[in-house]
């Protein structure tokens, strides 16, 4: 693509935004640290085709999350394919797990994915769960759906993939989200079933999972939970905008209800 096409591609984008102002308020494109922060995730990814030392060290730390962002791949047709990988974005890591060079979701992994915690971040979790509930017989717990929280932000109940969630989200062109590979005509490539899986292939589900976990953040507390955010912000200055010691003295008894209006019930 062209700087030209780039730049009328996010023109387009913006213009789309702007005829649709539910769709605006929800877009909230990333701070340059969290790009930084992104890149450098992307040059660590770690790639998993055995139960070594990296297999465990990534289950240890999958436990010790509250949540992680999951992506199966393929999983639109659910049961109707075989697995071919799983990737996981942590606070910290993001791990690639090749399914079929491992022959199978193994017992520790499998109980991990049904935990009620870590929660699960996923899109179109109907998809997901038919495909592990009939492929390995694993009922996925502990569920966060970034497709129903973009649904109640929206107010709208339409079809959107994952890359154009993020792309609606994060302000970003949809066509500078996609690999090679998902966009080309080859089933098993934009599946990803064949072998290797090239470094374009392994950037692009390292990108997803980690945008879905921070799109879902984006979502929750950016739009979701934003009256709640405006309550505590408020409630939070209810002391400190009184002027005199004393009267905020008298208001600090243990069984006091000063501040209390700001919270909406």
């Amino acid at each position: 693509m062209t700087d030209t096409d780039s730049e009328d591609s996010v023109s387009s984008y913006f213009s789309a935004l702007e005829s649709n102002p539910i769709d605006a308020s929800i877009c909230s494109p990333l701070t340059s640290h969290e790009l930084e922060s992104l890149e450098r995730k992307l040059n660590q990814i770690i790639f998993i085709q055995q139960t070594d030392v990296k297999y465990h060290t990534a289950l240890r730390n999958m436990r010790d999350q509250s949540s992680i962002s999951l992506l199966v791949e393929p999983s639109f047709y659910g049961r109707h394919q075989t697995t071919s990988v799983l990737a996981v974005a942590t606070a910290n890591e993001t791990y690639i797990f090749d399914i079929r060079a491992l022959g199978t979701i193994f017992k520790e992994m499998a109980e991990i994915l049904e935990a009620e915690l870590p929660r699960k971040v996923v899109h179109y979790s109907h998809r997901i769960t038919d495909h592990l509930d009939h492929r390995h017989g694993i009922r996925l717990g502990g569920i966060w759906d970034t497709f129903v929280v973009l649904c109640v932000a929206r107010r709208e109940k339409s079809p959107c993939s994952l890359p154009e969630a993020i792309s609606l989200v994060f302000g970003l062109p949809l066509e500078g989200l996609l690999c090679e590979e998902v966009s080309a005509g080859s089933e098993s490539r934009r599946n990803f079933l064949a072998r290797p899986l090239t470094q374009s292939q392994l950037r692009y589900l390292a990108w997803m999972a980690i945008l879905q976990h921070r799109m879902h953040e984006r979502l929750i507390y950016g739009n979701i939970c934003s009256e709640v955010q405006r309550m505590s912000r408020a409630f939070s200055q209810k002391y400190s905008d009184l002027p005199m010691s004393s009267e905020v003295a008298l208001n600090m008894a243990p069984g006091s209800h000063f501040g209390f209006g700001a919270i909406d019930s």
